[in-house]
């Protein structure tokens, strides 16, 4: 399409001229060259990878909003697709790792395939491995396309559906390097389907606009035959697993430096209200961590939002947000009693949210304790931690205000409520909670993706 062609748009006689086409309007996405502060700071805590940029693909969605408010597009950017933009999107994500089965293969790659600088597949815990303290797991069919900071907030981009990496459960399963699209072993394909990762970018823009912490598509890649990339974006991709494993494994110095991390990018962003170099920095997170859960849970539970929680603290990020869309429902009634099918196991329901989001607060506390005293006592001693307690005031306040904006009170006078009525709302509260909670004779039964 030549760029007369393009600026003709029969519908819309107003639209502004399209930017020149060339490197210079898209220059910011060089920024996304695989390097971050992680891989130096934490190199225990990943896998670097060789990529090589892919001959084919195209886009099949670029979220323009999400890419002007990170500042990879200028605010007047026409929200089409032009072909520069294309091209550069397909020249930013359309990779692939060159994986242990690739290397070993001995293969070469012609010049300027290979991308001049590694990404990081980083290591978290995860319950679905044999090892429960982390040390196979992580990024398994994922890397990280680098960082980028733009009007005083820090964002991190990655990308799944890159190929198989030694982390993934298949992987570990089949004690050796696998070939990127082998279907031997489950969980170890490393590649993505395009339905899932349309999934994603449709419900993370929902539960956005509806307030919930989540992470963001910014642009889909499709490959062909039903494959693409995904490239998931937010101000922390980050999870509670990246610091658990090094908890779980008693590594105190790598420990701290990834939490002092954590702590400089959540202050940066203006998350957390503390000074990162602060010698009671670490209670101070554990506090930051307790509200922020806690009100993360009462949303997903006055919204009838499934995620499926648990202690390693694997499928939420680690400002309490949403990642991993593949097992998130938002249900129209309090479906309670779903279970989502993960083929080895049965997924916690709805009920249970609220335990597992103090269980992850309540490992929090007992990290945040080891780092400050250099001691790991044991998880139960943390039952009733300050930061448990806290995390219950918070969550109890919480669902009880948005249940009242839910009835029709504007937060204002939901906050005024809570403190003059709150025997009132109590009593409203858990009449209604009676109601919603109603069940028919029905026994449970399968569903496409569970039970109910």
């Amino acid at each position: 399409m030549s760029r007369r062609e393009a600026l003709k748009d029969p519908g819309n006689r107003r639209l502004k001229p399209l930017p020149a086409e060339g490197p210079a309007p898209y220059a910011t996405f060089d920024a996304l060259d695989g390097t971050h502060p992680w891989q130096s700071l934490v190199p225990e805590g990943c896998v670097l990878y060789p990529v090589r940029r892919l001959r084919r693909g195209r886009v099949l969605y670029f979220n323009f909003a999400l890419a002007k408010e990170m500042g990879l597009l200028p605010d007047g950017h026409p929200e089409r697709l032009t072909p520069g933009l294309e091209q550069k999107l397909l020249d930013t994500f359309a990779l692939q790792i060159v994986n242990e089965f690739d290397q070993g293969s001995r293969r070469k790659y012609p010049a300027g395939e290979l991308k001049p600088n590694p990404y990081m597949a980083t290591r978290y815990l995860q319950l679905q491995h044999p090892s429960k303290q982390g040390r196979t797991s992580g990024d398994g069919r994922s890397v990280w396309n680098g960082i980028l900071s733009h009007r005083g907030r820090t964002w991190d981009v990655s990308s799944r559906g890159t190929g198989v990496t030694q982390l993934s459960p298949g992987a570990v399963e089949a004690q050796k390097p696998l070939r990127t699209g082998g279907r031997e072993h489950g969980y170890g394909c490393g590649l993505a389907d395009v339905d899932e990762l349309y999934g994603s970018a449709v419900m993370s823009e929902i539960l956005h606009g509806q307030g919930v912490g989540t992470e963001r598509t910014l642009c889909i890649v499709d490959l062909g035959k039903g494959r693409g990339i995904g490239v998931r974006a937010a101000p922390n991709l980050f999870r509670p697993a990246h610091l658990f494993l090094f908890l779980k494994q008693g590594r105190l110095e790598e420990l701290r430096r990834a939490a002092d991390y954590m702590i400089q990018r959540q202050t940066a962003n203006g998350a957390w209200r503390f000074g990162p170099q602060a010698p009671d920095r670490f209670e101070c997170m554990a506090r930051e961590l307790s509200r922020d859960f806690a009100r993360f849970a009462a949303k997903l539970e006055r919204n009838y939002i499934f995620a499926w929680l648990d202690w390693d603290g694997d499928n939420v990020l680690t400002d309490a947000g949403i990642i991993d869309y593949g097992s998130i429902r938002q249900f129209g009634l309090r479906h309670d009693q779903y279970r989502f099918d993960d083929v080895t196991r049965f997924s916690t329901t709805l009920n249970e949210q609220k335990n597992k989001a103090r269980l992850i607060v309540q490992v929090f506390a007992q990290m945040t304790d080891y780092l400050a005293t250099g001691r790991k006592r044991p998880l139960p001693f943390f039952r009733r931690s300050n930061a448990v307690r806290l995390f219950d005031r918070e969550f109890k306040r919480t669902l009880q205000t948005v249940f009242l904006q839910q009835v029709g009170f504007d937060r204002r006078l939901a906050d005024r409520l809570l403190e003059t009525r709150p025997a009132q709302v109590r009593r409203l509260y858990d009449a209604f909670s009676v109601l919603e909670r109603q069940k028919t004779r029905a026994l449970s039964r399968r569903v496409a993706d569970g039970v109910n």
